[in-house]
């Protein structure tokens, strides 16, 4: 039998816990399991597990991993792609999760999440589970929504954690008691603090079943045996899952072979599971959905297929069979062949699980590192990456960093390229010997100019030449690179973020759907693919007397209704932005569009062409057309549940994307040095 190196559970009886032992089970008497010196495959639940491993203990074993979370939100995590380079085979969970690898380049297979049908099952006893609803405190006639993830930042029992969605199921169960509706949410699990406090502050009713931890972390205490989680979702009407990004969630499976309803958003294997009309992208979508089963039983008839598919194929049994078929094909698997003269440090670490020193970076009294700026610098008005790298320069040097210019001599630790904007001469003769480069790529040129693929040919000679570490703005941004054939170095996806001081809510005036509503769109080029035509087919059909519409920058287009203001300094512009309700943009093929993040940060809601990278960014702070003839459709929809909208838009952190561009340019070599005690 093959011996093999089983790893990458939690340690606290979470999902990856329960990945080890299903697949531990699945394995059974297939494998011999044995430590880590003598196997000849190691067998990993999570990518990370895989980074305390040494390369050198790794050389010559066949290194099969589990993808357990989206995979193209794991770029975004420092550390991942030099990881990834080990893994021989991916065990996919999720069709969404095998596509996203197979664009990646990554060999992969199909073993979908399993659940133990032996526990999550419907309940017959209808007295016990009434009897059960009285215990939590849940009224009888109430349409009880139930959700069991956790809701906080690792130990930050204060700020969300936004990818699972709290601050969605916040607003959807405020929306549903504002308009009468019988709502009651039930929470279990661990930190659900956040979402506890938010609900009490909407007046929402609800019920947590579990100690009340007070401040305090309750991850030892209210992590429920399965069997009490089973009893839960039979007591729930509906299972809601608010996730904006998952590789389970494990809560539609469990939800589902309790023969329960769920709603979904479209992530991870919710839509392999559920029926079609189960699933929403917003969230004044997942109101209407769920109003629609209160009054009708609209989702009275989803349930039961539903369960039939987690039968067929998330039993621990068809998962069996699927790693078996895998272990019978070990050959066709390549070994781990350490690159001669490779350092892959076990530093490359999740960015949660960087030491506390590294984050108390601005404490430093020394400089951390001295960082070369590559760039060619402009006073603003002008582009939105001389926006980003003018305010990563700021940020950088509040971290503790020394920051200088194009120069790279003695002295400078590490370097930052932006895209092909940078005298490449002068850093050839100027770069010193060792010294990070941290190559930051947007485009395809070729895409977002329109033209010829000369700039993306000579930006990948760069980076071939340069980088240690490629800096990428969006997944759309990677992906359309892959498709060209084009390979950056060590990937990592770092979205622009800007100044908050310039760009925030400060000030802005107050949503009055009384008055005309205020349409806004900007721009700095005047390249028609930045949307002009566009704008002018809405000023030639809006409804001036119901809206008024404000263009700033430059168009392509001679705009005679829509107000038309020149480029103006950022300062003015965010004035100018807060004085606006809904931002409105049809640029094309634009990876990360610095203008978007300018009027999401100024608390404006977004009406956006599905292109590029906007869907990632407006997230659930917009909605998006494909057509023109889509626009005003979405537009009344964004002005009917605006306060929904306005409440969930997410926006990156300027502080938080320089601190990881800081990792990156301390490399793992360095990190040890520069996390100061």
């Amino acid at each position: 039998m093959t011996k093999v190196f089983l790893t990458g559970g939690d340690g606290v009886g979470w999902a990856l816990d329960n990945d080890l032992a299903l697949t531990r089970a699945a394995l059974e008497r297939r494998i011999e399991p044995c430590g880590l010196a003598e196997c000849e495959v190691v067998h990993s639940m999570w990518w990370a597990a895989l980074a305390d491993i040494p390369a050198r203990a790794l050389a010559g074993k066949r290194v099969i991993c589990h993808m357990a979370a989206e995979p193209l939100r794991c770029l975004c995590v420092n550390g991942y792609s030099e990881t990834a380079a080990r893994v021989g085979l991916w065990i996919a969970q999720s069709r969404q999760a095998l596509g996203q690898l197979e664009s990646m380049g990554r060999r992969s297979v199909l073993v979908p999440y399993t659940v133990d049908t032996n526990v999550f099952r419907p309940l017959p006893d209808r007295e016990g589970l009434r009897a059960l609803r009285r215990r939590w405190g849940i009224p009888p006639g109430a349409y009880v929504l139930a959700n069991f993830h956790r809701d906080t930042e690792g130990g930050d029992l204060r700020s969300p954690k936004l990818v699972k969605g709290p601050d969605v199921l916040a607003e959807i169960a405020k929306a549903l008691a504002s308009k009468g509706h019988p709502v009651h949410v039930l929470l279990a699990g661990p930190r659900r603090h956040w979402l506890r406090r938010r609900l009490a502050e909407a007046g929402v009713p609800f019920s947590f079943a579990g100690a009340d931890p007070g401040g305090m972390d309750d991850l030892g205490v209210n992590t429920l045996p399965r069997d009490e989680l089973n009893a839960l979702y039979n007591v729930a009407d509906v299972c809601v899952v608010c996730s904006r990004s998952e590789g389970g969630p494990r809560s539609v499976l469990e939800a589902a072979a309790a023969g329960r309803k769920v709603v979904s958003t479209r992530v991870g294997l919710a839509p392999d599971v559920l029926e079609e009309r189960c699933l929403y992208s917003a969230a004044g979508e997942a109101i209407r959905l769920l109003e629609r089963d209160i009054r009708e039983g609209f989702l009275d008839g989803t349930a039961k297929p539903q369960q039939e598919r987690v039968l067929l194929g998330h039993q621990p049994s068809r998962a069996a069979a699927l790693f078996r078929d895998v272990y019978a094909r070990l050959e066709g698997i390549e070994p781990f062949l350490r690159p001669k003269g490779a350092r892959i440090a076990a530093a490359a670490r999740p960015a949660s699980l960087v030491s506390r020193a590294w984050r108390r970076l601005t404490g430093a009294r020394e400089p951390l590192l001295t960082a070369g700026l590559w760039h060619k610098f402009v006073e603003p008005p002008f582009g939105g990456g001389n926006q980003f790298m003018l305010a990563l320069r700021k940020y950088l040097r509040r971290l503790g960093a020394r920051v200088v210019d194009n120069d790279a001599g003695p002295g400078v630790h590490a370097c930052v390229l932006n895209s092909i904007r940078f005298d490449a001469d002068r850093l050839r003769a100027r770069l010193a010997s060792g010294a990070r480069v941290v190559h930051r790529i947007d485009g395809p040129i070729s895409l977002i100019r329109g033209s010829g693929r000369e700039d993306d040919d000579r930006c990948f000679r760069l980076n071939s030449e340069f980088a240690t570490a490629t800096v990428l703005q969006s997944a759309w941004n990677y992906a359309r690179l892959r498709e060209m054939g084009y390979a950056p170095v060590d990937p990592v996806i770092v979205r622009n973020a800007v100044d908050p001081e310039i760009f925030n809510r400060d000030g802005r005036s107050r949503f009055d759907p009384g008055r005309k509503i205020r349409l806004i769109s900007t721009s700095w080029s005047g390249n028609p693919r930045k949307g002009g035509p566009v704008y002018k087919w809405i000023e030639d059909r809006l409804d001036w007397s119901r809206y008024e519409y404000t263009f700033v920058g430059q168009c392509s287009e001679r705009l005679e209704r829509i107000r038309h203001i020149p480029p103006v300094p950022s300062e003015k512009l965010a004035g100018i932005l807060r004085g606006h309700d809904i931002y409105i943009t049809a640029s094309a093929s634009d990876p990360c569009s610095n203008a978007l993040l300018e009027a999401l940060a100024c608390g404006l809601p977004a009406l956006y062409l599905k292109d590029g990278g906007h869907p990632e960014l407006a997230g659930q702070g917009g909605l998006p057309f494909e057509r023109n003839d889509e626009i005003f459709p979405q537009l009344e929809r964004l002005v009917e549940d605006y306060g929904t909208f306005q409440s969930l838009i997410a926006t990156p952190s300027m502080d938080q994307v320089a601190r990881q561009y800081l990792e990156l340019l301390a490399g793992p070599e360095r990190a040890g040095a520069c996390r100061r005690p």
